[in-house]
């Protein structure tokens, strides 16, 4: 696995997991077939600039970096860019289709871009389901959406 790759995994971990030590990190992606040394997820750690946050189970947790408004923006963009099939909305329901293993991430990104505006988003693989607080909201997500394909 390239470290792009291993390095969107990792991220993808985060958001599932309550990843404590590195070690974690080594049998997660072990688990999932991913073979890395502990030397290895330290070098990650240092490129993701991961930071250690308070975990709710207690102790710390690894945790992506905050990020600012601009950030989020930029990546979904870029993501979008690379990844995005389609878009469509029907009443308050907008779906998302994107190459498979991108659904996650960019999922999380729609979120933090658009909490204001979205009542829930669901995901699986290829999939992001937002659900909107309104059908015009739905209409101008879709629009927004359009641009990138």
């Amino acid at each position: 696995m390239r470290k792009k790759e291993r390095h969107r995994l990792i991220t993808r971990l985060l958001t599932e997991k309550n990843i404590q030590k590195q070690e974690d990190f080594v049998e997660l992606l072990k688990s999932r077939g991913v073979v890395v040394t502990q030397a290895t997820i330290s070098r990650d750690i240092k490129e993701l600039k991961l930071i250690k946050v308070p975990s709710q189970e207690g102790g710390y947790r690894y945790s992506l970096p905050a990020e600012t408004a601009e950030d989020v923006g930029v990546k979904l963009e870029k993501m979008l860019k690379d990844a995005f099939v389609s878009v469509d909305q029907m009443e308050k329901f907008v779906v998302l289709k994107t190459l498979p293993g991108n659904a996650s991430a960019i999922a999380n990104l729609i979120e933090k871009r658009f909490q204001e505006s979205l009542f829930s988003v669901l995901n699986d693989d290829d999939t992001v389901l937002m659900i909107t607080r309104t059908e015009t909201v739905a209409q101008d997500l879709r629009q927004e959406f359009l641009r990138f394909l």
